[in-house]
This record gives structure tokens, C-alpha cells and sequence, in this order.
């Protein structure tokens, strides 16, 4: 069995582009590995008892899901390396059509008010236009996020020309809004269009539409309608005047348009789609809220992944206002790339707008690291004046562990292993890629960005900082959030006997400064009391650390 298994991994790099050096290097490793593997034989470096009970362990898919990983980071590709691989929860149409909707405490200062979300359909078939949200952040200026149709774009052009703002109680027909020129209860706006273009063959992209006046609008605080002119098919004239905000009287009053801000960061998740891994939930927001030191707001998107296990480790949180659960269900029925996540974070980008003075954008099972002696206010208040900043990106071994010390050892202690800097298309670019080729992640002040992907800011594109990774980094745990993934360590190493200064079996480095942060996060988390209702065996554990 074991020789069965190493040898069609072998195959498969065999059959790769030989002058490929890593696939060499996998494939030699590989050999030597076969050839040791004797009954009853013990490996020369001590690791031989270790392999061979977890090797019994071992199934051709998961032995498959590790190459594939590794295949990923050296082609350097855009792929879904970054989006949790969790299975998508079948929904009931009765679930699904309650599309959107958000549920949160009292901290961002705007619940109920212009943090307006909902997915409305306009146009036939292929919908020109999807509505997702809209939001008023200036006396003369509002956003809107929706999805458009790929194929009716290319065809048609954008789907939306013109704005126009209609006062509650104007005697105007909708009908005519856009017929005439600006009167006393009408006035018009111009309408600025940006695309995520990023499909790859999906159904959908994603569109924030900036509408913006020459003259205030509402100013009055009586209230009224923000209408765009929406492309239509169903329309005699071609268009249609489709209301996509409300704004209730006196309402304008209570919209927070600068600073200061109530928080210093926000968070924004990807959308959550299939059940999470409870354990690994609490690590990741002890260690994050440390690191943050609890100045941060979390905008969580729940696309069905959210269960009573992770709502019961929300809870707390939600309480003190600290997080908002959004409902984006709905977007399963729109094809859009990388299921719905370009659309969370512009959504979630004018969300931030005046929430949080930095807004931040990665996954669950990745982790921020700032190397000592910088921390998050140091390097965020050396750059202030940045539009954004960008980290570098590094995986770490889903093969290697080093040996559990204690019982409560989070996983992310023990993987002690992250592949060869950089993690983009040529050596010694590990500083400097930016965008895709380096797979980077990034925060912004979201009130001077408008745009963005997974990867990279896109309006605007420049203006940002681009932080060496010996400074700042994102640590990607590929995985581990999911429900029934563990570490997934098939080997034990005794780190005492790696060299950190030689590559493990030709490219895995040895590197226990991200273990060391994380038992700082768990003992200094114990004075955020607010963990204490659903972490309650966690804090015993730690407690039990800083005494010994």
C-alpha cells in the first residue's frame, strides 16, 4: 500500500515538465522516501516510527489534495487557494429567497439607517443589473454595489446612465423622472460605473456605482429616493427608473460622514459558505482581537455557513456591538467568480467607509503577522497617509508538524513549516510582487478606495505601500477552517534537529516566530474579557500557561 501510494505520486511528477527543478526536487524526495519504507525500517533522521503509524492513516485523496496545493504555489496562478474549500450547504428555496439581511449590535453607529442591503432583480433572464446594497456618504454623494450581467454589458453597454434624487412627498411621476431637466423636486446626477472584471466565465461581475451632485441633495433632512436609470428590455423607452435607496425622514441626521471613527479597524470576511470548525474559529478570533487589542469592528457575510456552533462564539461579540452578520444567501443564485467574495468586500469597503479608519480583507484560515518590535498601530500610523497596503503571502506545511507540547496547542502552533520566500513567479520577489503574481492581501482606508479583488486594490490601483514580508505577512493555513480539517500533519518533526538555515526535503523552512505570537495571543487575550462566555475552557488553559 505505502509503496503503491508513493509510487503513483512519484508518476505524477515524473510526467511533469522535467526541467522543472521543483517538481525534481518533489519527485526525488519522493524516491528516497519509497526506498526507506520497509517493513519494520525506521527512517535515518528518527521520523520512521512516526510515518509509519500515520502513513496507515493516509488516503490517495488527501495525498492528492497536498500535491495540488503545492502544484498551486509554484505555477503562481490565481486560483482558489485563497477561498475556504468547504462544500456549499444545500439551501431550500424558502431560505434562499430571504436573499439579504444583516443582524448586529449597536457599534457601528448607522444600523438601520444607510446600511441598506438586499438583493433585487431588474431585466429578464440574465439580470442587467442585481442590487445588492446602497449608501449615502456625502451630502452630494452615494454608492451603490450590484452585480451585472457579463453578457448583457458586452452587448448593451453599461446598464445604468443617470440618477436622480426625488424628495418624500414630491407630486413628480416617477415615470417622467428622467424625461426633464432639474426642478425643484427632481434633481439629476451623474453616474460613474467601476467593474471588478474579474469573471472567467461566470454569469456575473461585480459593479459599485458612484452617483454624485452638483448641488446637495436632501439637505433638508425631510427625506426621500435615490432612482437610478436602469437598461431594461421590459421598458417601451429602453429604460427604467428603479428606486435603490430610501432615506426616512430625519434620517440624514443621524449618518456619520467623518471622522473620528468609533473604531480603529475593521475586518471583512469572506463569504462563509459551508460549516466551520468551531475550535479553530475561537483561535482565530482570540488571536486577531489580540492583535487588533479590540479597537475593530467585524463584518462577517454568512452565505449558509453560519450554524448555532459559530453563532454561540459570535454571540459575545455581537452583544457588544462588535460584529455584523450579513446575509448574502441569495447570491448562490448568481454565478459570479470566486462565489461571491469580489462582491463581500466592495460591499464591505463602503460599509467601512466611516466605521473603522482602516478596513482589512482576508480568510478565516489566514493569519496576520507583524514582526517585532513593529506592531499594527506602528505601521499603520508610519503610513497614514496611504491609500493601502499590501502583505506578502506565505503557506504552511500541511505535511510537517513539530511534536504537541500541550494538549491545548492550537494547530497553527504546531505547523511550524512555510514554503520558500517568495510565493510569486520569480525568486527573490518576495518584497515587491504585488497584486496576483504574489497572491499578497491587503487593507485600505476605505474612504479613499473605491475598488477591489482578493488580491489588490483597483481604484485606485497605485498610491499604496507594499510591505517587505519580513515585516508584515499573511500566514495561509490552507483549509484548516473547515469542519472535519485538522492540521492535516501526516509527519512529526523533532525541530530540534532541523536546521532552519537548510530548506526540509529541498523547499519547507523551519519557522516558530508565528507559534511564538500566537502563545502571546492566547495569554494576553485573557484580559479581553469579552471571550470569556464562549471560551471559557480555553481561559482555563491559559490560565494554566501563565502560572507555569
Amino acid at each position: 500500500m505505502r509503496s503503491q501510494l508513493l509510487a503513483r505520486m512519484n508518476a505524477r511528477y515524473q510526467n511533469k515538465d522535467t526541467s522543472n527543478e521543483l517538481s525534481k526536487q518533489k519527485s526525488d524526495f519522493l524516491r528516497d522516501k519509497e526506498k526507506q519504507m520497509t517493513p519494520g525500517k525506521s527512517l535515518p533522521d528518527g521520523s520512521g516510527d512516526a510515518w509509519n503509524e500515520e502513513f496507515q492513516q493516509l488516503t490517495e485523496e488527501l495525498l492528492g489534495e497536498v500535491l495540488e496545493e503545492l502544484k498551486k504555489v509554484q505555477n503562481a496562478t490565481i486560483d482558489r487557494a485563497d477561498v475556504i474549500d468547504i462544500p456549499v450547504k444545500v439551501q431550500s428555496d424558502k431560505i434562499a429567497d430571504s436573499m439579504c439581511g444583516e443582524r448586529n449590535g449597536s457599534g457601528t453607529g448607522q444600523s438601520g439607517m444607510q446600511l441598506k442591503s438586499g438583493l433585487r432583480l431588474f431585466g429578464q433572464a440574465l439580470h442587467s443589473f442585481v442590487l445588492f446594497s446602497a449608501y449615502r456618504f456625502s451630502i452630494d454623494e452615494f454608492v451603490v454595489v450590484g452585480l451585472v450581467s457579463v453578457h448583457l454589458r458586452e452587448k448593451y453597454g453599461d446598464p445604468v446612465s443617470s440618477c436622480a434624487w426625488l424628495p418624500n412627498g414630491s407630486a413628480y411621476t416617477v415615470d417622467l423622472l428622467f424625461q426633464s431637466g432639474n426642478t425643484s423636486s427632481v434633481q439629476k446626477g451623474i453616474v460613474k460605473l467601476f467593474y471588478v472584471n474579474e469573471t472567467l466565465g461566470t454569469d456575473y461581475d461585480i459593479a459599485v456605482c458612484k452617483c454624485t451632485f452638483e448641488d446637495p441633495v436632501g439637505a433638508n433632512a425631510r427625506g426621500g429616493s435615490l432612482y437610478l436609470n436602469m437598461t431594461s428590455a421590459s421598458a417601451k423607452e429602453g429604460f427604467e427608473p428603479v428606486e435603490v435607496l430610501h432615506e426616512l425622514p430625519d434620517e440624514l441626521l443621524s449618518i456619520q460622514f467623518e471622522g473620528p471613527f468609533r473604531y480603529d479597524y475593521a475586518f471583512c470576511s469572506p463569504p462563509i459558505w459551508g460549516r466551520l470548525h468551531p475550535k479553530h474559529v475561537k483561535e482565530w478570533l482570540i488571536y486577531h482581537h489580540s492583535l487588533w487589542q479590540g479597537k475593530v469592528h467585524y463584518f462577517m457575510y454568512d452565505a449558509g455557513g453560519i450554524d448555532s456552533e459559530i453563532e454561540s462564539i459570535f454571540q459575545p461579540l455581537i452583544a457588544q456591538g462588535l460584529i455584523t452578520v450579513i446575509n448574502i444567501v441569495g447570491t448562490q443564485k448568481f454565478r459570479t467568480f470566486y462565489n461571491s467574495q469580489h462582491l463581500a468586500i466592495n460591499d464591505c469597503l463602503q460599509r467601512a467607509r466611516f466605521v473603522a479608519k482602516w478596513a482589512f480583507f482576508w480568510d478565516l484560515d489566514e493569519y496576520f503577522q507583524i514582526q517585532p518590535p513593529a506592531n499594527i498601530s506602528s505601521i499603520l500610523a508610519e503610513n497614514e497617509d496611504a491609500v493601502w497596503i499590501s502583505f506578502g503571502h506565505l503557506v504552511w506545511s500541511k505535511i510537517y508538524c513539530k511534536q504537541e507540547e500541550r494538549p491545548d496547542e492550537w494547530a497553527v502552533e504546531r505547523m511550524a513549516f512555510h514554503l520558500e520566500y517568495p510565493t510569486c513567479s520569480e525568486k527573490g520577489r518576495s518584497s515587491t510582487c504585488h497584486g496576483s503574481e504574489g497572491l499578497r492581501k491587503w487593507a485600505a482606508n476605505p474612504r479613499a478606495v473605491s475598488v477591489g479583488t482578493v488580491y489588490r486594490t483597483l481604484e485606485p490601483e497605485w498610491n499604496g505601500v507594499v510591505f517587505n514580508a519580513s515585516i508584515a505577512r499573511i500566514n495561509h493555513y490552507s483549509g484548516l477552517v473547515a469542519y472535519n480539517d485538522e492540521s492535516n500533519c501526516v509527519l512529526i518533526k523533532n525541530l530540534n534537529e532541523v536546521d532552519e538555515s537548510v530548506a526540509l526535503d529541498g523547499w519547507w523552512w523551519k519557522d516558530i516566530s508565528m507559534a511564538e505570537n500566537s502563545k502571546k495571543a492566547r495569554i494576553s487575550s485573557q484580559s479581553l474579557h469579552i471571550f470569556n462566555s464562549s471560551l471559557s475552557s480555553d481561559y482555563l488553559s491559559l490560565r494554566n500557561v501563565a502560572r507555569s
